[in-house]
């Protein structure tokens, strides 16, 4: 059985890590820009790196409604600024989001770049610790009312009592990096 081709929207951010996980996992890969790039994966990572800056690229390439067709029939994982871009809502300033899974993001909560630190994560979908980087990351926060007939919003991981991964159906969204360390548990599971 051959294993699924993942797509990255790829426009700017931490997109190369990922490449190189999933060349690791005997995965192939495609730079998503274009609604014809998007209908050749069957999956999605929306990477860390700067969310208004993806938001223009996705405006300029009519990406917004093909982004939202994809998520709501495939897996998309966002991390980081891509869990901005996924979030229903984002604060701090605010800005648009594709409202794909029920949280809302507060921007650069974790500080700045020279605020970045690195955690070690108890995530309920891997057995021991994860390596989880915290760049300029977002709070990561349940929206009071899920839409309605969206399935349970999941909680896989804390921060200092805040809340840092969730899942809710074939959605992903995590406030801190995973690719730019050597564990590839994650993306195993992403996969799967």
């Amino acid at each position: 059985m051959s294993r699924p081709a993942v797509g990255i929207l790829g426009y700017q951010g931490c997109i190369e890590p990922h490449e190189k996980i999933f060349s690791t996992l005997g995965v192939s890969c495609l730079r998503v820009r274009t609604p014809e790039d998007l209908s050749r994966v069957d999956r999605l990572i929306l990477p860390g790196g700067e969310s208004t800056t993806m938001l223009r690229f996705i405006r300029l390439h009519e990406m917004w409604e093909p982004l939202k067709s994809f998520a709501a029939t495939h897996r998309v994982w966002g991390i980081c600024a891509g869990s901005i871009l996924a979030a229903a809502e984002v604060k701090h300033p605010a800005q648009d989001s594709l409202n794909l899974i029920d949280i809302t993001a507060h921007r650069n909560f974790y500080g700045s770049q020279n605020e970045s630190f690195t955690a070690q994560l108890e995530i309920d979908l891997c057995a021991s610790p994860v390596e989880a980087h915290f760049i300029r990351a977002p709070l990561l926060a349940p929206r009071a009312s899920l839409t309605p007939g969206r399935p349970p919003l999941v909680i896989h991981a804390h921060h200092k009592g805040q809340p840092a991964f969730f899942s809710q159906g074939e959605i992903w969204a995590c406030s801190f990096h995973v690719e730019l360390g050597s564990d590839l548990r994650l993306h195993e599971r992403f996969l799967s």
